[in-house]
Protein backbone atom coordinates (compact mmCIF):
# COMPACT_ATOMS: atom_id res chain seq x y z
CA UNK A 1 0.00 0.00 0.00
CA UNK A 2 1.27 3.26 -0.90
CA UNK A 3 0.93 6.48 1.71
CA UNK A 4 0.75 10.00 0.13
CA UNK A 5 3.00 12.10 2.37
CA UNK A 6 2.38 15.31 3.99
CA UNK A 7 4.36 16.44 1.26
CA UNK A 8 2.47 15.57 -1.78
CA UNK A 9 -0.10 16.74 0.19
CA UNK A 10 1.11 20.29 0.75
CA UNK A 11 1.95 20.13 -3.38
CA UNK A 12 -1.12 18.92 -4.78
CA UNK A 13 -2.70 22.13 -2.82
CA UNK A 14 -0.29 24.55 -4.63
CA UNK A 15 -0.97 23.19 -7.57
CA UNK A 16 -4.92 23.39 -7.42
CA UNK A 17 -6.15 26.26 -5.21
CA UNK A 18 -9.03 26.49 -3.69
CA UNK A 19 -11.93 28.56 -5.42
CA UNK A 20 -13.79 30.72 -2.82
CA UNK A 21 -17.36 31.23 -3.62
CA UNK A 22 -18.74 34.72 -5.16
CA UNK A 23 -19.17 37.28 -2.55
CA UNK A 24 -21.29 40.42 -3.03
CA UNK A 25 -22.56 43.41 -0.99
CA UNK A 26 -25.67 42.73 1.77
CA UNK A 27 -28.30 44.80 1.07
CA UNK A 28 -30.53 43.20 3.60
CA UNK A 29 -31.93 46.26 6.27
CA UNK A 30 -34.49 49.08 6.36
CA UNK A 31 -33.86 51.93 3.78
CA UNK A 32 -35.96 54.81 2.96
CA UNK A 33 -36.75 57.15 0.38
CA UNK A 34 -37.74 60.08 2.49
CA UNK A 35 -40.40 62.89 1.83
CA UNK A 36 -42.92 62.36 -1.42
CA UNK A 37 -41.11 65.95 -2.45
CA UNK A 38 -37.47 64.15 -2.71
CA UNK A 39 -38.96 60.95 -4.28
CA UNK A 40 -39.45 61.86 -7.54
CA UNK A 41 -36.94 59.79 -10.87
CA UNK A 42 -33.96 61.92 -11.66
CA UNK A 43 -32.08 61.83 -14.44
CA UNK A 44 -29.18 59.44 -15.62
CA UNK A 45 -25.81 61.09 -16.35
CA UNK A 46 -25.80 60.71 -19.59
CA UNK A 47 -28.93 59.12 -21.96
CA UNK A 48 -32.57 60.02 -22.29
CA UNK A 49 -34.00 59.95 -18.63
CA UNK A 50 -37.63 60.10 -17.02
CA UNK A 51 -40.52 62.90 -17.72
CA UNK A 52 -39.80 65.71 -15.24
CA UNK A 53 -42.00 68.09 -13.47
CA UNK A 54 -43.11 71.66 -14.60
CA UNK A 55 -43.87 75.03 -13.18
CA UNK A 56 -47.35 76.31 -13.70
CA UNK A 57 -48.19 79.72 -13.82
CA UNK A 58 -50.23 80.59 -10.89
CA UNK A 59 -49.81 77.34 -9.35
CA UNK A 60 -48.19 76.90 -5.91
CA UNK A 61 -44.89 75.28 -5.84
CA UNK A 62 -42.78 73.80 -3.22
CA UNK A 63 -39.60 75.20 -1.87
CA UNK A 64 -37.90 73.77 -4.74
CA UNK A 65 -39.77 75.48 -7.39
CA UNK A 66 -41.83 72.11 -8.49
CA UNK A 67 -44.85 70.47 -9.02
CA UNK A 68 -44.90 66.47 -8.50
CA UNK A 69 -47.66 66.01 -10.17
CA UNK A 70 -47.66 68.03 -13.47
CA UNK A 71 -44.91 65.86 -15.89
CA UNK A 72 -43.51 67.56 -18.53
CA UNK A 73 -45.87 65.98 -21.64
CA UNK A 74 -43.17 67.44 -24.36
CA UNK A 75 -40.44 64.90 -23.09
CA UNK A 76 -39.13 63.52 -26.24
CA UNK A 77 -39.29 59.91 -24.58
CA UNK A 78 -42.93 59.72 -25.17
CA UNK A 79 -44.87 58.68 -28.16
CA UNK A 80 -47.94 60.92 -28.85
CA UNK A 81 -50.70 59.08 -26.90
CA UNK A 82 -48.29 58.68 -23.88
CA UNK A 83 -47.76 62.62 -24.13
CA UNK A 84 -51.61 63.14 -24.07
CA UNK A 85 -52.24 60.98 -21.21
CA UNK A 86 -49.55 63.07 -19.16
CA UNK A 87 -50.71 66.54 -20.69
CA UNK A 88 -54.38 65.52 -19.42
CA UNK A 89 -53.06 64.46 -16.17
CA UNK A 90 -51.12 67.88 -15.65
CA UNK A 91 -53.85 70.16 -16.78
CA UNK A 92 -56.45 68.20 -14.29
CA UNK A 93 -53.78 69.15 -11.69
CA UNK A 94 -53.89 72.84 -12.21
CA UNK A 95 -57.89 72.86 -12.66
CA UNK A 96 -57.89 71.13 -8.74
CA UNK A 97 -58.57 68.01 -9.96
CA UNK A 98 -55.83 65.82 -9.61
CA UNK A 99 -56.34 62.11 -11.28
CA UNK A 100 -55.77 60.20 -7.66
CA UNK A 101 -52.86 58.26 -7.84
CA UNK A 102 -52.43 54.21 -7.00
CA UNK A 103 -51.24 55.23 -3.87
CA UNK A 104 -53.96 57.41 -2.64
CA UNK A 105 -56.64 54.90 -4.09
CA UNK A 106 -54.88 51.55 -3.13
CA UNK A 107 -54.32 50.27 -6.31
CA UNK A 108 -51.15 48.67 -6.41
CA UNK A 109 -48.54 50.75 -7.78
CA UNK A 110 -46.28 48.60 -10.01
CA UNK A 111 -42.65 48.99 -11.16
CA UNK A 112 -41.07 51.20 -11.91
CA UNK A 113 -43.52 53.36 -10.10
CA UNK A 114 -43.03 51.61 -6.66
CA UNK A 115 -39.16 53.29 -6.62
CA UNK A 116 -40.76 56.36 -6.27
CA UNK A 117 -42.45 55.44 -2.63
CA UNK A 118 -41.24 57.58 0.17
CA UNK A 119 -41.17 56.38 3.84
CA UNK A 120 -39.34 52.98 4.30
CA UNK A 121 -38.02 49.56 2.30
CA UNK A 122 -36.71 46.83 4.21
CA UNK A 123 -35.07 44.55 1.70
CA UNK A 124 -34.24 40.74 2.51
CA UNK A 125 -31.82 38.43 0.77
CA UNK A 126 -32.23 34.91 1.69
CA UNK A 127 -29.85 33.52 -0.92
CA UNK A 128 -33.31 32.26 -3.06
CA UNK A 129 -34.61 35.42 -3.55
CA UNK A 130 -34.45 38.97 -2.91
CA UNK A 131 -37.73 40.36 -1.46
CA UNK A 132 -38.67 44.21 -1.11
CA UNK A 133 -41.33 45.16 1.56
CA UNK A 134 -42.24 48.80 1.38
CA UNK A 135 -43.92 49.97 4.38
CA UNK A 136 -46.66 52.27 3.00
CA UNK A 137 -49.40 50.71 1.61
CA UNK A 138 -47.67 47.28 2.58
CA UNK A 139 -46.48 46.07 -0.83
CA UNK A 140 -44.52 43.21 -1.29
CA UNK A 141 -41.93 42.14 -4.55
CA UNK A 142 -40.00 39.25 -4.93
CA UNK A 143 -37.47 38.51 -7.72
CA UNK A 144 -36.00 34.79 -7.72
CA UNK A 145 -32.12 34.16 -7.73
CA UNK A 146 -30.71 33.16 -11.34
CA UNK A 147 -34.14 32.40 -12.37
CA UNK A 148 -35.71 33.06 -15.71
CA UNK A 149 -38.75 34.27 -16.23
CA UNK A 150 -41.51 31.89 -17.68
CA UNK A 151 -43.24 31.65 -21.43
CA UNK A 152 -46.69 32.97 -21.40
CA UNK A 153 -45.92 34.85 -18.64
CA UNK A 154 -50.13 36.47 -17.31
CA UNK A 155 -49.43 40.12 -16.43
CA UNK A 156 -49.68 40.99 -13.01
CA UNK A 157 -49.49 44.37 -11.21
CA UNK A 158 -45.67 43.42 -10.51
CA UNK A 159 -44.95 41.16 -13.28
CA UNK A 160 -42.03 38.28 -12.97
CA UNK A 161 -38.65 39.48 -11.32
CA UNK A 162 -35.39 37.77 -11.33
CA UNK A 163 -32.40 38.73 -10.26
CA UNK A 164 -28.78 37.89 -10.47
CA UNK A 165 -25.26 39.52 -9.52
CA UNK A 166 -22.93 41.81 -11.50
CA UNK A 167 -19.97 41.89 -9.06
CA UNK A 168 -21.64 44.41 -6.52
CA UNK A 169 -24.09 45.22 -8.61
CA UNK A 170 -27.82 43.92 -8.22
CA UNK A 171 -29.74 43.44 -11.41
CA UNK A 172 -33.67 43.17 -11.18
CA UNK A 173 -35.38 42.46 -14.61
CA UNK A 174 -39.18 42.30 -14.58
CA UNK A 175 -41.82 41.71 -17.66
CA UNK A 176 -45.28 40.69 -17.66
CA UNK A 177 -46.25 43.77 -15.91
CA UNK A 178 -49.97 45.30 -15.81
CA UNK A 179 -50.18 48.17 -18.13
CA UNK A 180 -53.21 49.69 -15.93
CA UNK A 181 -50.42 50.76 -13.40
CA UNK A 182 -48.52 54.28 -13.97
CA UNK A 183 -44.96 54.23 -14.49
CA UNK A 184 -44.65 57.79 -12.65
CA UNK A 185 -46.31 60.08 -10.58
CA UNK A 186 -47.07 62.37 -13.16
CA UNK A 187 -49.19 59.52 -14.71
CA UNK A 188 -47.23 58.54 -17.20
CA UNK A 189 -48.64 55.60 -19.15
CA UNK A 190 -47.28 52.08 -20.39
CA UNK A 191 -48.41 48.83 -22.26
CA UNK A 192 -48.14 45.65 -21.41
CA UNK A 193 -44.84 45.44 -23.29
CA UNK A 194 -42.86 47.39 -20.69
CA UNK A 195 -39.60 45.78 -19.48
CA UNK A 196 -37.75 47.48 -16.75
CA UNK A 197 -34.15 46.56 -15.17
CA UNK A 198 -32.92 47.77 -11.95
CA UNK A 199 -29.42 48.04 -10.80
CA UNK A 200 -28.52 47.93 -7.39
CA UNK A 201 -25.40 49.62 -5.91
CA UNK A 202 -24.42 50.99 -2.87
CA UNK A 203 -22.53 54.38 -3.59
CA UNK A 204 -22.37 54.96 0.31
CA UNK A 205 -22.06 52.17 2.95
CA UNK A 206 -25.72 54.63 4.02
CA UNK A 207 -26.57 54.85 0.03
CA UNK A 208 -27.93 52.62 -2.19
CA UNK A 209 -28.41 53.76 -5.58
CA UNK A 210 -31.19 52.66 -8.07
CA UNK A 211 -30.20 53.37 -11.51
CA UNK A 212 -33.04 51.52 -14.25
CA UNK A 213 -33.51 50.99 -17.53
CA UNK A 214 -37.51 51.40 -18.61
CA UNK A 215 -38.42 49.65 -22.66
CA UNK A 216 -41.15 50.02 -24.23
CA UNK A 217 -41.86 50.41 -27.36
CA UNK A 218 -45.55 50.68 -27.33
CA UNK A 219 -45.39 53.93 -25.04
CA UNK A 220 -41.80 55.56 -25.78
CA UNK A 221 -40.19 56.53 -28.44
CA UNK A 222 -36.54 55.19 -26.68
CA UNK A 223 -35.38 53.47 -23.92
CA UNK A 224 -34.56 55.53 -21.12
CA UNK A 225 -32.95 55.83 -17.59
CA UNK A 226 -33.85 57.84 -14.11
CA UNK A 227 -32.04 57.15 -10.68
CA UNK A 228 -33.94 56.50 -7.24
CA UNK A 229 -32.03 57.07 -3.74
CA UNK A 230 -32.87 55.14 -0.40
CA UNK A 231 -30.93 55.83 2.80
CA UNK A 232 -30.13 53.13 5.20
CA UNK A 233 -32.79 54.17 8.20
CA UNK A 234 -30.91 53.47 11.83
CA UNK A 235 -33.77 54.68 13.63
CA UNK A 236 -34.65 52.60 16.40
CA UNK A 237 -37.17 54.78 17.95
CA UNK A 238 -40.28 53.98 15.44
CA UNK A 239 -39.96 50.25 14.36
CA UNK A 240 -41.69 49.27 11.04
CA UNK A 241 -45.16 50.02 11.14
CA UNK A 242 -48.31 48.94 9.24
CA UNK A 243 -49.58 51.52 6.70
CA UNK A 244 -52.94 49.78 5.63
CA UNK A 245 -54.20 51.98 2.83
CA UNK A 246 -57.96 51.41 3.02
CA UNK A 247 -57.09 53.27 6.68
CA UNK A 248 -55.31 56.14 5.56
CA UNK A 249 -56.93 57.03 2.16
CA UNK A 250 -58.34 60.79 3.16
CA UNK A 251 -58.04 63.62 1.67
CA UNK A 252 -56.11 66.05 4.21
CA UNK A 253 -57.45 69.25 2.54
CA UNK A 254 -60.97 68.55 2.12
CA UNK A 255 -61.72 65.80 4.67
CA UNK A 256 -63.11 63.25 2.26
CA UNK A 257 -62.30 59.46 1.11
CA UNK A 258 -60.61 58.72 -1.94
CA UNK A 259 -62.48 55.72 -3.52
CA UNK A 260 -60.78 52.35 -3.37
CA UNK A 261 -61.23 48.65 -5.28
CA UNK A 262 -64.50 47.48 -4.63
CA UNK A 263 -64.70 43.59 -5.82
CA UNK A 264 -67.79 43.16 -8.41
CA UNK A 265 -67.80 39.39 -8.16
CA UNK A 266 -67.29 36.96 -5.27
CA UNK A 267 -63.84 35.35 -4.93
CA UNK A 268 -65.74 31.88 -4.22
Amino acid sequence: MRFITSAAIAALIVSFPAVSAETHPDFSGMWTRGATVTTPFLPPPSGPGPVRSVVTAGVKTDDNGAVYRQGDHTAPILQPWAAELVRAHAESEHAGKPVRSAKETCWPMGVPYILELNLRAQIIDDGKQIVFLYEELMQPRFARLNATHPANLKPSWYGDSVAHWEGDTLVVDTVGLDKRSWVDGFGTPHTDKLHVVERYRLRAPDTLEVLFTVEDPGAFTTPWSAIATYRKDRSTSEPYTEIVCAENNRDASTGEFYPIPIAQTPDF
